[in-house]
């Protein structure tokens, strides 16, 4: 089953689902931007607050560069940050938010990687679009903001991108020139890929970005029996990531 949406771009696919939490109770439900200079091209969030930066929430994303031509790639994305044994390394301002503390989703995520929750969450959202969720790990190191040398070349970061149907993982990409997540690859379950997180070499300072979803065709015929509109597509498939969207 291809799926599809009928907006055109990553911004007006958040707003449309903002608009349809804002009526929720006791929601407080902000839509965040990864290059406000060209809102309508890039990378979009829902964040479970007004915190921003939002790292330490699980937010719903909306990402054109992550998906194929002329579609969007949408779930749940989760950060681990860095451990406060190096809070020092990042004395600015910025860095110190980078660190994690105990009220990091990244823990709660962590635990379920493997558990029933998690598990049983991802064969819904592979029911409800046809096919396999797409997993999607990135890793690298990240300078502190204080620091931050606009000019000067930014590594290229790991990443490995699974698909599943909920309990086995089938390896689709694995790009790992920094060496963080080589040894992910060989990883076939969850409780696997959860015992590799923990053991990435000097964890402490490495980021990760970890990202659920699915791949929609974007800007397609209302009339589509399967194109969805945002009701249906946050019931359908961003609702299954509640539990972890805080």
């Amino acid at each position: 089953m291809n799926l599809s949406l009928r907006y055109p771009n990553a911004r007006s696919v958040a707003y449309a689902v903002k608009k349809e939490l804002d009526g929720q109770e006791n929601s407080l439900i902000t839509a965040r931007p990864w290059n406000r200079h060209d809102p309508d091209n890039t990378f979009w969030w829902l964040v479970p607050s007004g915190d921003w930066p939002a790292y330490k929430h699980g937010k719903i994303f909306f990402s054109p560069d992550r998906a194929p031509r002329d579609c969007l790639f949408c779930g749940l994305h989760v950060e681990k940050g860095f451990d406060p044994s190096i809070a020092a390394a990042y004395p600015s301002g910025g860095g110190k938010r980078m660190i994690m503390g105990d009220d990091w989703t990244w823990h709660e995520f962590l635990g379920d990687l493997g558990s029933e929750n998690l598990s049983s969450a991802i064969e819904r959202a592979s029911e409800e679009s046809g096919g396999p969720v797409t997993i999607r790990l990135e890793a690298g190191f990240v300078e502190d903001p204080g620091s931050y040398d606009p000019q000067a070349n930014r590594p290229k970061w790991d990443t490995v991108i699974f698909e599943t149907p909920g309990n086995t993982l089938d390896i689709q990409t694995s790009e790992t020139p920094s060496n963080l997540l080589d040894k992910v690859a060989p990883r076939q379950s969850f409780d696997e890929l959860a015992s590799f997180i923990s053991e990435i070499a000097n964890s402490e300072w490495v980021w990760l970005d970890v990202f659920l979803g699915s791949v929609f065709l974007k800007n397609q015929e209302v009339t589509s029996p399967n194109t969805w509109d945002a009701g249906q597509l946050w019931n359908k498939a961003l609702s299954i990531w509640e539990p972890w969207f805080r």
